[in-house]
């Protein structure tokens, strides 16, 4: 029952968001107003007749508006529209028509003023309990609740001033609330479908100092998200969380937060419940759905160009190094591709693409594996698996053009630096062949029930596993899953193969003395004139990028 309680209040806590408590108080006001002196013999209201006439329909607008603001949570302004109801069956274009309705407007804005007065003078708060009928909760019409028949006023103050909920008498349930003043003499009135009355004495002093709201005023104060500009940012709390967990749907995605001692950060909702229980100080910046639509416009559009939904989420693999579309699988804009093909019936496909925007900003992919378990005893995922493949290619890069070069007959590498290629990271579960049974990717079967990096996972880098001779991969997934190369990352990987293929021929060439030169002096000249600003981005060093050069040279010279 305690479980079923917290429940009931977190839903009710989410309800009172929809309601502003001034418009309810507003409207016990007009409630509670005598009907007012209508102004007949005003010339803008002519078109609606004699002043007998004129009067009759300003009280029914009157009555109108009064039975509509009482029985709604709207503020009375929302409720203009209903001067139109003075000019049913009337012409537009009759003369006076505009005026007439403006000046109604004014009428309504005069009799809002009116009802502000009552408010000002309504005098202190109320505690008061309503009882619901007895069998009331047990009705099973088919068609309506007993609550369903209150009005969407009292509705609104059930779920913005209810302080306490006796459940140990189901057979009567009681219902405490703390009200103003105006809003006391509204729901002691008999016009309320509940019944209220005053509690007794100790009742009402056990909630005397219990607050409404008790998790959103602390928690959705305005400055702990991003409804505020960044440096009026409050500090981070755990109830702060846990208020936007219960009061959000999706919460559980990824943010772009800043700490004191941290700096800027993309983590999930579960790891910032970890830190702020442990004093981590720091402010959220933006979580994923803040992310501005402008940002994925064209990336969305220019994917679903490119993808048609005849093709392939998967498409063949490209092994001639010389075709334009070598390496494309291994790309960031590969990811993307995949990404939204894989949502595409999804309706949070955007989502996903902003979730991995976040994403690729982690320095290590093993901060994003789920943390805890949500109340259905499901992992708390920071986002749709589908993200994982749009950081990470489950397929292994081809080392070969890398390895070091020897006499053997066996050996097929090239010697050629790993350049900016050397930083890339794969995942795996073994790096170097400590464990019991082979390495396998985060893709793999054989691995988990669910794609992604786990905590458990091992990181390194292409240059540490090139030089690790104990890695033993899986013959099915390759052992390992690379993160999505960058665009210059692709562009050297397949200039390397091409100078690996460059380097093969002419190894076949001064063995069996067939090779086409043309095309070999060709691919030289297109790889050794590289600008300086291709050759910074391609090699970190300036060793490897002479390294480079003296390859293609002998190479040249051979030829």
């Amino acid at each position: 029952m305690r479980r079923k309680a917290d429940r009931l209040e977190a839903l009710r806590a989410q309800a009172g968001q929809l309601v502003a408590p001034d418009s309810l108080v507003l409207a016990a006001a007009v409630s509670a107003m005598e009907e007012p002196d209508v102004p007949a013999d005003d010339p803008a209201f002519a078109p609606l007749g004699t002043p007998t006439e004129a009067a009759a329909k300003l009280t029914s607008l009157w009555q109108r508006w009064r039975s509509t603001v009482e029985n709604n949570w709207d503020h009375p302004g929302e409720h203009e529209y209903l001067v139109h109801h003075l000019a049913s069956g009337m012409s537009r274009r009759r003369k006076g028509y505009d005026e007439m309705l403006q000046r109604a407007r004014v009428l309504l804005s005069a009799w809002e003023e009116e009802a502000r007065a009552v408010m000002a003078g309504g005098g202190d708060e109320h505690v008061l309990v309503a009882r619901v009928p007895a069998g009331a909760l047990a009705e099973r019409d088919g068609r309506e609740s007993f609550f369903d028949r209150l009005s969407e006023w009292e509705r609104g103050v059930l779920a913005s001033y209810m302080v306490a909920v006796d459940w140990g008498q189901l057979a009567q349930l009681a219902i405490t609330v703390r009200v103003p003043g105006a809003v006391a003499a509204c729901l002691l009135s008999p016009q309320c479908e509940l019944s209220y009355s005053a509690p007794a004495h100790e009742a009402s002093q056990a909630v005397a100092g219990t607050e409404p709201f008790p998790v959103a005023s602390e928690g959705l104060r305005p400055g702990v998200f991003d409804d505020t500009p960044v440096h009026g940012r409050r500090l981070l709390t755990v109830e702060h969380l846990r208020a936007l967990r219960s009061t959000m749907r999706g919460a559980e995605q990824l943010y772009a937060v800043l700490g004191v001692d941290t700096g800027m950060e993309v983590v999930s909702l579960s790891v910032l419940e970890q830190r702020c229980a442990t004093g981590w100080q720091g402010v959220i910046l933006a979580g994923a759905s803040d992310l501005p639509d402008e940002l994925f416009r064209s990336r969305l559009k220019a994917t679903s160009e490119s993808s048609p939904e005849s093709a392939s989420v998967w498409p063949s693999p490209v092994y001639d190094p010389h075709d334009e579309a070598f390496g494309h699988g291994l790309s960031m804009a590969e990811g993307e591709r995949v990404l939204m093909r894989l949502c595409e019936a999804r309706d949070d496909a955007s989502h996903a693409l902003r979730s991995l925007a976040l994403a690729r900003s982690v320095a290590d992919l093993r901060d994003l594996d789920s943390v805890g378990y949500d109340e259905w005893n499901r992992p708390r995922l920071p986002f749709v698996p589908a993200v994982w493949d749009g950081l990470l290619a489950m397929e292994q890069l081809d080392l070969e053009p890398f390895e070091s070069v020897s006499d053997s007959d066996w050996s097929h590498g090239s010697g050629l630096p790993l350049g900016v290629l050397a930083s890339v990271q794969a995942y795996t579960t073994d790096a170097a062949g400590r464990f019991q049974g082979r390495a396998h990717s985060p893709g793999c079967a054989h691995q988990r029930p669910r794609r992604g990096v786990g905590r458990h996972d091992e990181m390194v880098t292409i240059e540490e596993l090139l030089g690790n001779e104990r890695f033993d991969p899986c013959s099915k997934c390759g052992g390992y899953a690379v993160r999505r190369l960058t665009g210059p990352q692709v562009a050297y990987y397949r200039a390397a193969h091409r100078l690996h293929d460059v380097v093969q021929s002419s190894r076949t060439a001064s063995r069996h003395g067939t090779a086409d030169a043309d095309r070999r002096a060709q691919t030289l000249d297109e790889l050794g004139d590289l600008d300086a600003q291709i050759a910074e981005a391609w090699f970190p060093s300036q060793g490897q990028a002479r390294q480079w050069r003296r390859i293609i040279n002998r190479l040249r010279d051979e030829l």
